[in-house]
């Protein structure tokens, strides 16, 4: 069959990455590895070295990311070097494709499309379209006040509504721009509300973008409503706090939460920052609000990063 067309499924933490890849490997002959996030900080060397051998040296931090990622397997020098003198791969083909079929359900040459689902990697589309030509991309994306509710209460992330905002805006904005670069057909976004609201009809979009058809869909979504997550090799991320809700199925109640877990302010503030993406995707908000950038507001900004650094600061000394 060739060598896995890789998929990445980015956007910004906490937008549906997770569910969707979950979801997505219930279809056949496909393998969403969890996350990785590993490659960009490693693309120049991934760049640079042609021979897979020689990436021996960097398994051990890349094995530090998976262990932060929840993996159960390690990579090894040995095991990269035998994947790669079998499939005939080379250079960060080789590396990245044995990091990812470390935990697959299926023989690596058996599936069509294998990647992972780094949020972040929405961060480093350029550098991924370097590394692969041909990678496909689901962008999903989320409304910002949803997204900033269930990200304050992380203990990783932003902690402060207004930075919070300022990075889904950013991260947003990187992909608007990168999927200028993007081929069409290589290219697909999905709004995390319509994956709840009308799953069946959304899913099957996306299944098809992967080479599956509606029945592929519907089955995969039927598997998971019915407690299929062992089979996705998501069963132990549902086990994290902030991943609770992973193996319940699709509905709209998983909609508009932040209006009882966000005061008026919070609300307010993530509108001001992030209503160009708001209108851009569809978001209803009452009040056209001036920007704090538009009006040169350092003041609030400079208060809002203080807060972020100090709110951090003691998550990571509570160990929370």
């Amino acid at each position: 069959m060739g060598v896995p067309v890789p998929v990445f499924v980015v956007g910004s933490g906490r937008s549906g990455t997770t569910i969707m890849a979950a979801l997505l490997n219930l279809l056949p002959r496909v393998f969403i590895a969890k996350e990785t996030g590993f490659i960009g900080t490693f693309h120049r060397e991934l760049v640079q070295n042609k021979d897979s051998k020689n990436f021996a040296s960097l398994i051990p931090q890349i094995n530090s990311w998976l262990e932060v990622n929840g993996w159960q397997q390690r990579g090894t020098a040995d095991g990269l070097r035998t994947f790669c003198d079998q499939h005939g791969l080379s250079g960060a083909q080789g590396l990245i494709n044995y990091i990812w079929q470390l935990e697959a359900r299926s023989p690596w040459a058996e599936l069509s499309y294998i990647g992972d689902n780094t949020p972040l990697y929405v961060m480093a589309i350029p550098a991924l379209l370097q590394l692969f030509p041909n990678a496909k991309f689901i962008h999903m994306v989320r409304d910002p006040r949803d997204l900033v509710a269930s990200v304050l209460k992380m203990r990783f992330g932003a902690h402060e509504a207004t930075t919070a905002a300022m990075e889904w805006h950013h991260q947003l904005g990187c992909w608007l721009m990168a999927e200028r670069q993007i081929p069409a057909d290589q290219r697909l976004e999905c709004r995390y509300e319509d994956l709840c609201r009308t799953p069946e009809a959304t899913f099957e979009r996306i299944a098809v973008f992967l080479g599956a058809n509606a029945d592929d869909a519907r089955e995969a979504l039927r598997q998971h409503a019915a407690g299929g997550l062992k089979a996705t090799g998501f069963a132990q991320v549902a086990q994290q706090g902030h991943h609770r809700r992973l193996s319940e199925p699709l509905n709209p109640a998983r909609i508009g939460r932040y209006r009882s877990d966000l005061s008026a302010k919070q609300i307010r503030d993530i509108e001001s920052v992030a209503q160009y993406g708001l209108r851009a995707y569809g978001y209803e908000f009452d009040e056209w609000l001036i920007s704090p950038l538009m009006a040169e507001n350092r003041l609030l900004l400079l208060r809002a990063a203080i807060l972020d650094f100090l709110n951090r600061a003691w998550c990571r000394l509570r160990g929370k």
